[in-house]
């Protein structure tokens, strides 16, 4: 099977004990809750932050007021570093999907620590450059995949940390993000209604169940296969 590195993100601080402490140390611990705004566009990019638990959309807002969902950050990841590192003001918006905790740490303090550890701005380095080449198959798939293939490609992408070993891939597992149809049109670009036409597609093909509790892939392995292969088809 062919290996998505750029989707391996693990938890920003994972074998980094030392650097973690020290983070949290000049870090602020914040409680938010679900639906409220962690920054705005336009906003300074003074601050960047750690996800301990929950979920949180990253987004833009059109001329025309449509929410435009770029990424989906999960427990254990960084959002906010760009800006940080850029200086520049903020380009997107973040919003908590569910209840979250997460710790804000301030840029000075945020670029003495890339300074002090070579580890942890090779891990920042490392992590841009993945979602870097995300973006870009993003906007391949919107070249020469059709929805189908986007939606299995997004169930594959935010389950991928949860498969971790080759067993994982051969029983069923839940997606650990649980998004409405309309935040999935936005994240393939397409509309809520085709998105649910797919959705009730895939179910019937038995590649996926749709519950109250959000969404089972019953079948990853198969999922990746045919996201591939429909990629392969379409560019053909």
């Amino acid at each position: 099977m062919q290996k998505q590195w750029h989707l391996s993100e693990q938890d920003f601080f994972y074998d980094l004990p030392a650097e973690k402490e020290h983070f949290l140390s000049l870090s602020v611990r914040k409680c938010v809750k679900k639906d409220d705004f962690i920054f705005f566009e336009e906003e300074s990019g003074d601050l960047c932050f750690y996800l301990e638990k929950g979920s949180v959309k990253i987004f833009r807002t059109s001329f025309l007021g449509k929410e435009l969902v770029i990424f989906v950050r999960k427990a254990g990841e960084m959002f906010g570093l760009a800006e940080v590192i850029d200086g520049k003001k903020r380009k997107c918006s973040a919003q908590a999907i569910t209840s979250c905790i997460l710790y804000e740490i301030k840029k000075d303090d945020f670029e003495f620590l890339l300074s002090r550890y070579y580890s942890l701005a090779r891990k920042a380095i490392s992590i841009l450059g993945r979602r870097l080449r995300y973006l870009c198959e993003q906007i391949e798939n919107l070249m020469v995949c059709n929805v189908t293939t986007r939606v299995l490609r997004l169930l594959i992408y935010l389950t991928y940390q949860e498969l971790t070993n080759s067993g994982s891939w051969n029983r069923p597992i839940m997606v650990p993000v649980r998004l409405t149809q309309e935040q999935i049109a936005t994240l393939i670009g397409s509309s809520q209604q085709t998105v649910s036409e797919t959705l009730k597609k895939l179910r019937k093909d038995g590649l996926i169940l749709v519950s109250r509790k959000g969404i089972t892939l019953l079948k990853p392995y198969e999922i990746f296969s045919r996201s591939y292969q429909h990629k392969i088809t379409a560019e053909l």
